[in-house]
């Protein structure tokens, strides 16, 4: 019955996404966030035999290492057709389904994990974004199916055990190198995500040393595992980075690990002008000598880079502030942009968003079901987010990717009445 009733969700979740992609057209949405015109100029240039090369009508230059290669290449697979990244993109978010299902079974009932699932299935902003050219579907997959391998049970291991060991304990040890293998991958998709690596390999190998602690009452002994992860899953990012940064050497002259993009997004956030939101234009416009000037890509970057860090520094209270009004359009249940913030799309987010914030906050504050140690781990890639966002602007789409592991707590406080822990199965 429960695998009907999975199949029977997976199945839905697939028409609705393939059903958007198909009706929803393209040039409009397109024009409304213009990053997806960047990523398919990408895509069709490395289809072209070209390189990663884009042309940066703000500034007049071809820039080079302005965006990760992660998902121009995804692009490029589609043939840079936006109805065929539409459908593989359908069929990935679709995976994400199953993935929350799998993560919540690893604690939870098999119906407290379909509601998990149903949560991912029927998400509005999920859907919305898998028929957009933006990263964040690959992505936000990555991410779930990263956190499933990383808690895969090893030989001997049944649900409900938690997230399984690092290396050097034995079970386990294949899942989790894959998993920070595919977290360390999915950096070239979403660079801001750098550290997550370490921090889940790390947070996935305390649970579990806990959990071995009290099930062996050796006490807090076993921590010091975190050690030797911590240095694996450091080593496997810069080895997934590596040809990246070498690349972008041996073409730009400065070794360049992440993107040419960060600085101009830190000063997006914190400039004069900042709202929390992003208009890059409102202070571009005062600057029209920079499409007139011979920096390259990089100058430019650390440019605003420094202009963002001398604003910060010269205004602390306002860029306080301002990192608040991030986490709150991040967090926001509806979304609050001029062409999105009102009509069906405000209504679909405040009806699903805000019940499922109440049930994750539940099962965060008074829910039993989950541990305080799991709690932390499922938690992780929200409180990362929000701290990258604070630091530069704030979206409600920048926190799909945490979503998912949050729906596995919010299942939990639909578990039991008073979210009582289940007996052992």
């Amino acid at each position: 019955m429960t695998r009907m009733t999975l199949a029977a969700l997976l199945a839905t979740a697939l028409a609705a996404r393939l059903g958007a992609g198909w009706v929803l057209p393209v040039e409009t949405l397109l024009d409304r966030l213009p990053d997806q015109r960047e990523y398919l100029d990408l895509g069709q240039s490395l289809l072209r035999g070209d390189g990663l090369i884009l042309h940066d009508a703000r500034f007049g230059d071809e820039v080079r290492a302005y965006r990760a290669p992660g998902y121009a290449l995804w692009v490029a697979t589609g043939a840079g057709s936006v109805r065929a990244v539409r459908a593989m993109q359908a069929v990935i978010d679709t995976s994400t389904v199953l993935a929350v299902y799998l993560l919540a079974r690893r604690w939870l009932t098999a119906a407290s994990a379909l509601a998990a699932a149903a949560l991912a299935a029927f998400n509005p902003f999920m859907i919305y974004l898998s028929i957009l050219i933006l990263s964040e579907t690959l992505f936000t997959a990555m991410l779930a199916w990263a956190m499933v391998l990383l808690t895969r049970p090893g030989p001997g291991r049944g649900r409900g055990a938690g997230p399984t060991p690092g290396p050097g304990s034995g079970p386990g040890r294949a899942g989790w190198i894959v998993g920070v293998g595919l977290l360390a991958v999915s950096v070239l998709v979403r660079p801001s995500a750098i550290a997550l690596p370490i921090l889940l390999g790390v947070g996935a190998t305390l649970v579990t040393a806990r959990r071995a602690a009290l099930s062996t009452g050796t006490g807090g002994r076993g921590s010091w595992l975190a050690a030797g992860p911590g240095a694996i899953a450091m080593a496997l990012t810069i080895a997934v980075m590596l040809p990246w940064a070498w690349r972008n050497h041996r073409v730009l002259g400065t070794w360049i690990w992440t993107t040419t993009n960060g600085g101009i997004t830190a000063y997006d956030g914190f400039n004069p002008d900042a709202t929390g939101a992003s208009d890059q234009a409102i202070f571009l416009r005062d600057m029209p000598w920079l499409a007139h000037n011979d920096w390259t890509e990089v100058q430019r970057d650390r440019y605003f880079a420094e202009r963002a860090r001398a604003y910060a520094m010269a205004n602390p209270w306002r860029a306080i502030r301002l990192a608040g009004s991030k986490i709150a359009r991040t967090w926001s249940p509806v979304p609050l942009s001029d062409d999105y913030g009102h009509g069906v799309y405000f209504y679909a987010g405040l009806l699903y968003s805000l019940p499922v914030q109440l049930l994750t906050l539940w099962g965060l504050v008074v829910c039993r079901r989950l541990s305080p140690g799991v709690k932390v781990f499922l938690m992780i890639p929200a409180v990362y987010f929000t701290l990258v966002h604070a630091m530069s602007v704030g979206s409600l789409r920048y926190r799909i990717p945490a979503e998912p592991p949050l729906m596995v707590i919010a299942a939990s406080a639909l578990s039991r009445p008073g979210c009582q822990v289940e007996p052992a199965r």
